[in-house]
């Protein structure tokens, strides 16, 4: 991959191109389903990918394939620059500066190859899956899931700079059916990490899955009106990737964010900070350079509840008249930082309301903030949980809900790049 890189810029300065750069990844791995006790599938996968970016004067010429050869990559290349021929320039176009290139590789602690074999992982599966059926209240098995993979990926471009990165990722699930006098319900755990070692024991994911079906099985239904919401960590971690998401370049420079001109104003109450972490060991976003090749940093996304940056790739800088933040490719590790309490505390100062575990459909306007969603969870009275709900609505504007939000739980959820624990937020809208 080093070497079909460097062949392509090299060729690419021969061709006329100002600038030139080139990515390209290589995973492999295995996954299997098991259900009742049996093999239901096994896949092995592969999957290549190699993508050119060449510039003539701000032109701009782009191919993908999938063929990891010198002959494909090269002919990519001249496709790519054919491309160019006819393409507007692009005044914002072309690379990052070279003195953001990279040049501090710090071992994140991303890449734990294991000798796993097909029937190891086997036995894992069948493990997590038969400890869930041993209990009463669970009537089938979805099926229990592993998944084993690692990846190689490189990042070159003509100001000399070349990145690799070496990953792996290791998943077990397990899904059950329960049975309820009103129908069927469906519920699951996973777990999952870089090193093998650190996922749950197969016998902890059958147990939490297990146990996630039977507090369903106690159901009933809720008030319309103005009440608290819980948001488990599950959930939360998706309200957060909202804000986030409209602090993206893009959706800035579009105009399409309902954070547009927020800088250095309050957007979260006095207390909570987020920070964005590229570094930590095992993180799921962890990485030293963006897919430009700028060096990743620590920094203060919002700081006391004031907005403090945003999120941006050497192009969106540009657009906004303002500088790459390492960004391209995507946000890194993502902490929330606040006073933290145990959920059912929070549940007892909130007194009565609605404990989110799931929502559905695509109710999020991220140009208006305005949020509409079914969701189903858990009614809560006197600070006690009630029964389960379900086929219900919540609503409101996010500007607002972020605004409302008067407490963070203790339970962070780690299986994601955006490490947070549950969120309560004053009051919503929730319809029958």
């Amino acid at each position: 991959m080093q070497t079909i890189a460097q062949k392509v810029i090299e060729s690419a300065s021969q061709a006329g191109a100002n600038q030139a750069e080139v990515w390209s990844y290589n995973t492999i791995g295995n996954s299997l389903e098991v259900r009742n006790s049996e093999l239901e599938t096994l896949e092995f996968n592969q999957d290549s990918h190699l993508g050119i970016n060449v510039y003539f004067n701000q032109s701009k010429g782009t191919v993908s394939i999938n063929d990891l050869t010198e002959t494909a990559a090269l002919q990519g290349l001249e496709a790519a620059c054919n491309i160019a021929k006819h393409t507007e320039p692009d005044p914002h176009s072309g690379l990052v500066d070279k003195e953001r290139m990279a040049t501090d590789f710090k071992d994140l602690s991303l890449d734990h190859p294991d000798d796993l074999t097909v029937e190891d992982m086997l036995e894992v599966a069948k493990i997590a899956e038969s400890t869930a059926l041993q209990a009463e209240h669970v009537k089938q098995s979805e099926g229990a899931n592993f998944y084993s993979h690692r990846s190689l990926s490189c990042y070159a471009n003509s100001h000399g700079f070349l990145g690799m990165n070496r990953t792996t990722r290791y998943s077990l699930s397990n899904v059950l059916i329960g049975q309820t006098d009103k129908g069927m319900l469906r519920d699951g755990y996973y777990t999952l990490g870089r090193e093998y070692g650190d996922l749950l024991s197969p016998s902890a994911v059958g147990q939490e899955a297990s146990r996630r079906i039977k507090r369903k099985l106690t159901q009933g239904s809720c008030p319309s009106g103005n009440y608290p919401v819980v948001f488990s960590p599950e959930v939360a971690r998706g309200l957060w990737s909202h804000l986030l998401g409209a602090l993206k370049g893009g959706a800035l420079y579009q105009r399409s964010s309902f954070m547009l001109d927020k800088l250095g104003q309050q957007v979260l109450p006095q207390g909570i900070s987020i920070t964005e972490d590229p570094f930590l060991l095992k993180g799921l976003g962890s990485s030293n350079f963006d897919s430009d090749g700028v060096a990743t940093q620590q920094r203060t996304i919002v700081d006391e509840g004031v907005l403090d940056g945003y999120f941006l790739s050497g192009y969106s800088a540009r657009r906004l008249g303002l500088e790459t933040t390492g960004n391209a490719g995507g946000i890194h590790n993502i902490i929330i930082k606040s006073d933290k309490t145990a959920l059912d505390k929070i549940l007892k100062e909130l007194g009565t309301g609605l404990l989110v575990t799931e929502v559905m459909g695509q109710g999020v306007n991220i140009v208006t903030g305005n949020y509409s969603r079914g969701a189903s969870g858990f009614w809560f009275e006197n600070g006690e949980i009630k029964h389960y709900v379900q086929e219900i609505t919540i609503a409101g504007n996010l500007e607002k809900m972020f605004q409302s939000i008067v407490a963070l739980g203790d339970d962070i959820d780690n299986r994601s790049s955006i490490l947070t624990g549950s969120v309560a937020i004053e009051q919503m809208t929730i319809a029958r």
